[in-house]
């Protein structure tokens, strides 16, 4: 067994606990869709989720996420409500590859309702690939038929302006859902509502 010293999909952030409270207080949104997140960590959006969705699938890159992500999932099924989960499952995401959201949509034909992301946005470098993969996803239902909620953390200026810059460059509108700017720990959080032109 090797150490994975990469412990960013291991804990819960900040944006995961601004996302869960927003989904949480409009749990309507969520009423028998189908979704995807993005970046699933440990799987705490996910496990909430399904007890609204049809279809959640979480995402991740890391192997090491992956296999938490999984147990997790099968913990949530076995648990006392198995109905509660039937369309939870996690899948391997790199943002960017296309090969793997191929895999993913040839499972899910019709595509999603909801894309989610919370406190992905870190890392300059991931910034175009994470919205080359939710242009990707929205395409599928095609313009005002899916959205990307994102759950986003201000940690740098250069970053919440690139979040922005790169949304509108991928062809996409970005807004700010009202009343969801808040202090999440000791850093600005906000919901942002991210749709095709």
């Amino acid at each position: 067994m090797r150490a994975d010293f990469d412990l960013t999909g291991q804990l819960v952030w900040p944006g995961a606990m601004l996302l869960n409270d927003y989904l949480s207080k409009n749990d309507e949104m969520l009423q028998g869709c189908s979704a995807i997140e993005l970046g699933s960590g440990v799987g705490i959006t996910g496990i909430l989720c399904s007890r609204f969705c049809r279809d959640f699938v979480l995402t991740d890159h890391n192997d090491e996420v992956l296999k938490i992500l999984k147990k997790n999932v099968d913990l949530h099924a076995s648990s006392e409500n198995p109905n509660d989960c039937a369309g939870l499952v996690a899948e391997k995401l790199e943002w960017g590859n296309s090969d793997q959201i191929n895999q993913i949509l040839q499972k899910y034909s019709g595509g999603f309702d909801l894309v989610l992301g919370a406190d992905i946005c870190f890392q300059q470098s991931s910034i175009p690939l994470l919205f080359d993969t939710v242009k990707q996803l929205l395409q599928i239902r095609g313009k005002g038929k899916c959205k990307f909620i994102l759950a986003y953390v201000s940690r740098a200026k250069t970053m919440d302006s690139l979040v922005i810059s790169e949304a509108t460059r991928y062809g996409m509108h970005i807004s700010e859902v009202s009343g969801t700017r808040s202090i999440v720990g000791n850093l600005d959080g906000v919901i942002f509502e991210v749709t095709l032109q």
